[in-house]
């Protein structure tokens, strides 16, 4: 057995020795001993005893591995009965009737701690408090309350308040969501006067998000929930579309708004397919797009040709055989066709792409022979004011007795050019979509046949002559 080193002065040897498990009794107050004990490994460690006269309640037993600590034990526990015990005796009655009754209710509420260990434990949480000008029943209640919202959802507490107060106080700083869009509109200002975004673009984001702060924008950002913006969405009294050019604009603005660290989620990341599809109906999903027969896309184009004075045929040949988007069209300049190349094509520069996607767009042989017979000025075609291509196309569409949808020449290229060459990849790549065909499956493309798309693509000028002779005073790509 391991050699004990010598017991100070003020403990005393009772029994053991010689082999046998050795007991010690402290000589201030020796009902107090230290008695060893084999573990389950063989070690040996010590136990001090606190008996029942000392404690004024059941007995007190202390475990310790190392000899020196628990007389040390025996120093702090036995002193502070002893102090506690001397207290007791000269205390007066009426304070002794408190002591009586504070026990009485420690056994009531099934408590073994003693009346002194309460009294510290109480006095420790107290003392906490007081920061937080909280007393210990106020705490304990409030503590209680949050522990039964907290055991709903299965997280730790801390867990649930540090969660909340990112939400609620975002690192970022606390904005209303006019504010935020405010912020936003100045910032694609900027952007629009140093020629980074077109002034279309520009003028949408204005109309839309100034709307969006002018109607919700009084709500501070971590206060904007899910409801919050799907009511405001469903109460706008406007086309489905219409609906879903808010939500992406909206959409932006809380993207940002995260970025910045107002907020830690965005609302409407909590909007499902079925939320979306409540709002804004089915997105093209179950029905196919509006696009024009072969029969219907010739006779808007001779149309077109017959009618010189709208200046149209150049921009209705580039939407029905290259699928360049109107906007497109309307700001390419004759410079970017190039139809003298061995492979005939359209340069849509990043000043024209939308969103820049940058592309060539080949030109197929019917395009090139109705290209060649139109005059080249400086623009393919004129746009003098912001309706004025629109006008100028539905006094066409009416002409030509055609039903017309705004997107009927990209999406007619779209499912032609699938149809015909079954390249859903270079189909995509040619109107400009993103490195995948999804976008040309989910909105550019209805149901046509390999045949249908030969014809649609077969259909070249039929009268002879090199150009359209335009009426004097006529502007032409002007």
């Amino acid at each position: 057995m391991e050699q004990q080193p010598k017991a100070p002065d003020d403990f005393k040897p009772r029994r053991g020795g010689k082999g046998k498990l050795r007991v010690w009794q402290w000589l201030t107050d020796p009902r107090i001993t230290v008695r060893e004990r084999l573990n389950s490994s063989n070690g040996v460690g010590y136990r001090v005893t606190l008996p029942k006269k000392l404690t004024g309640g059941p007995v007190i037993f202390l475990q310790s591995r190392d000899f020196e600590a628990a007389k040390e034990i025996v120093r702090s526990r036995g002193k502070e009965f002893r102090e506690s015990r001397s207290t007791a005796l000269a205390l007066p009655d009426d304070k002794k009737l408190q002591a009586a009754s504070a026990v009485r209710t420690l056994q009531e509420h099934g408590l073994a701690l003693g009346l002194d260990e309460i009294t510290r434990r109480y006095c420790a949480a107290d003392a906490t408090l007081k920061a937080h000008a909280l007393g210990v029943p106020e705490a304990a209640t409030l503590l209680a309350a949050a522990l039964t919202l907290s055991n709903r959802t299965g997280k730790n507490l801390l867990d649930l308040v540090a969660a909340a107060v990112e939400r609620l106080c975002p690192a970022g700083g606390t904005k209303t969501l006019a504010e935020l869009t405010t912020e936003m509109i100045d910032i694609k200002r900027a952007w629009f006067a140093r020629g980074d975004l077109r002034k279309a673009s520009f003028h949408d984001f204005e109309i839309r998000a100034g709307k969006i702060g002018k109607d919700i924008g009084s709500f501070p950002l971590p206060d904007l929930t899910k409801q919050i913006v799907y009511d405001w969405l469903n109460g706008l009294t406007l086309a489905p579309r219409t609906k879903k050019n808010y939500r992406m604009v909206l959409s932006e603005v809380l993207s940002y708004a995260k970025q910045k660290r107002y907020i830690g989620t965005s609302p409407l990341e909590e909007f499902t397919r079925s939320d979306v599809k409540e709002l804004e109906g089915s997105g093209g999903e179950s029905h196919q797009p509006a696009i024009l027969s072969p029969t219907q896309a010739e006779k808007l184009l001779t149309t077109a040709f017959a009618h010189p004075e709208w200046d149209l045929g150049a921009a209705v040949v580039l939407g029905l055989f290259g699928g360049i988007r109107t906007e497109e069209i309307k700001r390419l300049t004759w410079d970017a066709v190039r139809l003298d190349e061995e492979h005939p094509f359209v340069v849509i520069g990043a000043e024209i792409a939308k969103k820049r996607r940058i592309r060539n767009v080949p030109l197929p042989k019917c395009a090139v022979a109705w290209l060649r017979r139109w005059p080249r000025g400086e623009k393919v075609t004129r746009s003098e004011h912001i309706n004025d291509y629109q006008k100028r196309f539905l006094k066409l569409a009416a002409k030509a007795e055609i039903k017309w949808d705004a997107n009927a020449m990209r999406h007619s290229f779209g499912s032609y050019h699938y149809a015909k060459d079954g390249n859903s990849i270079e189909t995509a790549r040619i109107l400009g979509h993103k490195s995948d065909d999804s976008v040309l499956f989910s909105h550019y493309r209805a149901l046509t046949t390999k045949e249908q798309g030969v014809a649609y693509f077969g259909i070249f000028p039929k009268h002879t002559g090199r150009v359209i002779a335009f009426p004097r005073g006529a502007a032409v790509g002007g």
